[in-house]
């Protein structure tokens, strides 16, 4: 085997590694997670295999653009980017609001700032913030790594992901939040 492609030519072999990743994180996921919604591959592009990312061209034909990388960043482009489908597929069962202390930065006002728990397994924070004529939101999913830390790790690991700073609510928030360590199965 070429040192540049280890599990061969055909693709499916590295979309493999990359859901044993995904599925260490996000065990309700699914491999067609990765494989119906990826634009990577694995071309022959003159004498030469290439890692490839597809682009369509103005006229809808699908075109292969060769990427410089190596095989653990082609595993990790087909790992990531995949919360959409995480999130279409795993609704949410359960929610709890946490109240933020301080609410607006500027005229932006926090909305929302809840902790949801889903129907195939695994949670996620919710965060909708705006103003009079603006807003948005966005999901942030958490690790099942995470959960299996101790409480102040977890807030340690779960900051970093969704940062105090842009939503306004800090470790004092989530440490006051009734019933979120129960929520999130801490005793």
């Amino acid at each position: 085997m070429n040192k540049k492609f280890p599990y061969g030519y055909d693709v499916n072999a590295y979309i493999d590694i990359a859901f044993e990743m995904m599925k260490e994180e996000f065990p309700w996921a699914t491999r067609d997670m990765i494989a119906e919604h990826t634009n990577y591959g694995i071309e022959k592009i003159g004498d030469d295999y290439q890692y490839v990312s597809y682009h369509y061209q103005h006229d809808n034909t699908l075109v292969p653009s060769p990427m410089d990388i190596d095989c653990g960043e082609f595993i990790q482009r087909l790992a990531s980017g995949h919360d959409w489908e995480l999130e279409r597929t795993n609704p949410v069962k359960d929610t709890i609001d946490v109240p933020a202390t301080h609410t607006c930065s500027g005229d932006w006002y926090l909305e929302i700032y809840r902790i949801q728990k889903h129907v195939l397994g695994g949670y996620s924070a919710y965060v909708q913030a705006g103003n009079r004529s603006a807003g948005g939101s966005r999901t942030f999913f958490i690790p099942a790594s995470y959960l299996k830390l101790p409480w102040e790790e977890f807030l340690d690991k779960y900051l970093k992901l969704v940062s105090p700073g842009p939503f306004y609510v800090g470790r004092d928030d989530l440490e006051n939040a009734e019933g979120l360590k129960e929520f999130l199965g801490y005793e």
